[in-house]
């Protein structure tokens, strides 16, 4: 059987999702296609713009035929970690063939030099050296990079690293390598506006610019012809409108009186204990603590030139959310993923259901309510137990900001087209 997987976050999906997915199944000449998608908090730091079930909907609608949860504390992490665990939740499943993502320069021969580069002991070398001098990780792993490049290709170089897809692209590449998963890699040009863009004329409109709409433009009209409309598949498009009758869409700074709450329970014991901050971070949260007055505030106040504003809203997100170092580093000693968690599927691929619990190396999630009898481990449980409070954290923002509960964990269904 001829499976391909990817690796998303749909946020919301849209046009161009909808095109990869499609050049997927054609070009890897795939039996299905596999999403592992983000659940209900993003890479950015944020909590997604509708919830994950709803995401889920989309991409099924979409071309996909099976999506996956990837559980906050991977989905929220930095790119190297994101795409670790997604590459990770892949392999476990034990029949991906091929994955599949989206990139700026996917047949550039600059961009297979530096994927060579990163395999070389000298690159890791350097990328330690210069995280320890104080760059984020970004920067390091561009500066380390460009040394090992001829001098010419400094500048194609520069621009190439220059695209989060291109970025993510060199990840997920390095992932196969360190998790050593079984994984051929199909790059697709991606189409349209670039990844940061707030351009509303294009079919191809990025997820920025659709949100950034969606912020300034609520409730949006159900007879809406023009922008998003014309950026996303009718389908998707229906499956918002449908949404925002029950349902807020949520931003950064619905989470800011929350995670007030949680900076102020915890500011005498510090924050150097979460997931990617500092001792010195913890300590510059403390003493700005008395200016904080939103979420988003909070980011511009704290960021600087080696911490990017990105950085700290996933430190904060990790603060709300209660996810710790600790965490982060058992899990990505110990497969990083202990099961996988459905969010829905297409009738006629349910097939895929049996077919991975048949060569799956970690037990497959339809239900919440399954998860008592199916993990049986103490650290299994406890994972599981941070991805429900995750989750709950969701509900509540969207509660108060919507005045409408949503079923939890153990009272939604998963998505069956």
């Amino acid at each position: 059987m001829n499976i391909t997987g990817i690796i998303a976050e749909y946020n919301p999906f849209h046009n161009g999702h909808a095109y990869q997915l499609s050049r997927a199944r054609a070009e890897t000449d795939a039996d299905a296609l596999i999403v592992v998608m983000s659940g209900n908090f993003v890479q950015r730091g944020a909590p997604a713009l509708l919830d994950k079930f709803a995401r889920a909907k989309m991409a099924l609608l979409g071309g996909a035929d099976l999506v996956l949860e990837l559980p906050p504390l991977w989905a929220a992490a930095s790119a190297e970690y994101f795409a670790e665990a997604g590459v990770s939740l892949l392999k476990q499943l034990g029949c991906v063939r091929t994955l599949c993502y989206g990139c700026e320069t996917p047949d550039c021969a600059l961009f297979l030099d530096i994927c060579r580069i990163q395999r070389q002991p000298a690159y890791d070398t350097l990328l330690k050296c210069f995280l320890k001098e104080g760059a984020n990780y970004a920067a390091a792993r561009a500066r380390a990079a460009l040394s090992l490049l001829p001098e010419q290709d400094a500048a194609a170089a520069k621009e190439l690293l220059r695209s989060p897809n291109n970025l993510l692209a060199l990840e997920y590449q390095k992932a196969i390598r360190n998790t050593g998963a079984p994984l051929l890699t199909h790059p697709v040009l991606r189409k349209g506006a670039d990844y940061h863009s707030a351009e509303t004329a294009s079919p191809f409109a990025s997820a920025s610019a659709i949100r950034g709409y969606l912020h300034e433009t609520t409730p949006l009209p159900a007879n809406d012809t023009a922008f998003p409309a014309n950026a996303m598949p009718r389908s998707a498009f229906r499956t918002l409108l449908s949404y925002q009758s029950d349902y807020p869409f949520l931003y950064e700074e619905d989470c800011s009186q929350m995670l007030l709450y949680r900076l102020l329970q915890n500011a005498a014991e510090g924050f150097a204990g979460y997931a990617d901050c500092t001792e010195g971070f913890s300590n510059k949260i403390c003493r700005n603590l008395h200016e904080y007055t939103g979420f988003p505030e909070f980011c511009s106040l704290l960021k600087t030139k080696d911490v990017t504003y990105t950085r700290v809203s996933r430190i904060l997100l990790h603060i709300l959310l209660d996810i710790r170092k600790e965490t982060s580093a058992y899990w990505r000693g110990h497969s990083h993923v202990p099961y996988a968690r459905a969010l829905g599927f297409r009738k006629e691929s349910a097939w895929l259901l049996s077919y991975i619990k048949k060569h799956a190396s970690i037990p497959l999630l339809a239900r919440a309510a399954d998860a008592k009898k199916i993990l049986s481990g103490k650290e299994e449980t406890a994972f599981f137990q941070k991805h429900l409070f995750a989750d709950a954290i969701y509900r509540g923002l969207a509660a108060q900001k919507g005045g409408k509960a949503m079923p939890d964990e153990f009272r939604q269904r998963i998505v069956i087209l």
